[in-house]
């Protein structure tokens, strides 16, 4: 009985395709390559910034902070010299057993991910498995963590931000399909946040209910946190899907991002819906936990031309609730009169970057971006005596106030051989609104921050 059964087993096998069985003949030992480099950075900034890994992930500058006599705390010079983000990884490539090949790429850095002491941390981590022999093009599955298909295009820039929050920056756990037919690649594939993550109320159940009940006034102003729980109760991964076009030196991207969380949040109970003059009751003594889902959907469009040594990169994003993909985004509650109930609406935005790049030993390089909110797709929904900075959650990362900002960051590096000498000028604006929000979530008035940022670089590769 035995042997019939791994008999038929073997037939069934071999009829799917010859790559799911072969001999030990037919497999080939895989190569492995070390590479990395070490970096180091010395920055100077004209003021106070939102930034990250000791300021040299830097985000934002922050807003003016005055005193009586008109001074500007933020208004501060510094200088940091600091020898952090050096890289190390395995490529590991050639592995193939009958028509299926594989490879794989593990790679770690240095990054302060808390204090001020760097620590290894898993950056890359994937294998990449190749089945080319199909009668209609390539199929490669990619599984493991890399770049989100939204953010792998970077600009052409030497700061470690690259680009960000111009330019989606993400790294997450993945399945991802790339299948190449002719001049075209179809890509599709799920995608689950880990180390960048949505925002969301400051605990599953929101702000503490004596907080509501006692203390509640127009001036009070909720925490705002980034937790994996808003995704993993959700149940749902994030959908990619999009399709490239590559003819020369032209490379296109077009796809869509499709993100699903649950948060919660807990607020005063509605009692009394009155649809017709669109008024609620409120009963500030009992608690209502909203645990709805909140639904985003992020096109985006990528455009390169290559050219001997220049190169051109455009991209831009129309995104909704895209702060897990570092853009300055978020979401709001909102009341749905269809349902009768309480409900999420996703924040727009739109960021966009021009860059390029000409030259080989002395290269010049350059970024231009710009980003702007655009309200959420439905009015924010807010309490009697609230305002709607309280039911609104924006990325953590800079200042909430941030409506719109721009980055120039014209760079010029000298390359002798693995060795490269840069220095860049960062100046990035952010215009931070002023009085109250209005019910699509942004401000009416509000000033410009500017920040001048110069920074210089040494990297050896390997």
């Amino acid at each position: 009985m035995k042997k019939i059964f791994f008999s038929l087993l073997l037939a069934a096998l071999s009829a799917m395709g010859p790559g799911l069985t072969c001999s030990a003949q037919d497999e080939t030992p895989a190569k492995v390559r070390l590479y990395g480099f070490i970096r180091n950075y010395l920055v100077y900034d004209t003021r106070a910034v939102d930034a990250g890994t000791q300021d040299l992930y830097f985000y934002m500058p922050k807003d003016r902070s005055l005193q009586e006599d008109g001074t500007d705390l933020n208004a501060a010079p510094s200088f940091r010299m600091l020898a952090l983000t050096s890289r190390l990884g395995l490529d590991i490539s050639g592995y193939r057993i009958g028509d299926t090949q594989v490879s794989g790429i593990i790679e770690g850095d240095f990054y302060c991910m808390s204090g001020s002491t760097a620590a290894f941390r898993l950056r890359q981590a994937y294998a990449s498995i190749l089945w080319d022999n199909m009668v209609l093009g390539d199929l490669t599955l990619n599984v493991g963590q890399t770049w989100h298909p939204m953010a792998a295009d970077l600009p052409h820039v030497t700061n470690l931000e690259t680009g960000a929050p111009f330019n989606p920056f993400n790294r997450s756990p993945q399945i991802m399909a790339h299948w190449s037919v002719g001049n075209f690649t179809w890509t599709g594939g799920i995608l689950y946040p880990m180390q960048y993550l949505p925002v969301g109320p400051s605990s599953t159940t929101g702000p503490s209910w004596d907080v509501w009940r006692k203390e509640y006034s127009p001036q009070t102003t909720y925490a705002t946190v980034k937790s994996a729980a808003f995704v993993k109760n959700g149940l749902i991964p994030e959908v990619y899907l999009g399709v490239s076009y590559s003819r020369g030196g032209f490379l296109g991207k077009a796809g869509v991002n499709l993100f699903s969380i649950r948060p919660g949040w807990e607020a005063p109970a509605i009692t009394v819906i009155d649809a017709a003059t669109r008024e609620l009751t409120y009963d500030y003594d009992t608690r209502s936990v909203i645990r709805e889902r909140l639904f985003a959907v992020s096109p985006f469009v990528y455009l390169q031309y290559s050219s001997g040594s220049f190169q051109i990169r455009a991209k831009s994003i129309l995104a909704q609730a895209g702060e897990h993909m570092n853009l300055l985004s978020g979401y709001g509650a909102t009341f749905d009169w269809k349902r009768q109930r309480m409900a999420y609406t996703p924040m727009r935005d739109w960021a966009s970057f021009v860059s390029f790049q000409v030259g080989r030993r002395i290269r010049f390089m350059t970024m231009l971006g710009y980003m702007q909110q655009l309200g959420t797709t439905k009015s924010l929904f807010n309490y009697e005596l609230s305002d709607f900075r309280n039911s609104i959650w924006l990325n953590t990362s800079a200042d909430s106030h941030i409506q719109r900002a721009f980055r120039a960051t014209p760079t010029l590096a000298y390359n002798l051989g693995k060795l490269t000498f840069s220095i860049e000028y960062n100046c990035t604006g952010a215009w931070f609104g002023e009085g109250r929000r209005n019910i699509g979530g942004l401000y009416t008035a509000g000033h410009w921050v500017l920040n001048h940022r110069i920074q210089q670089m040494v990297r050896f590769s390997f």
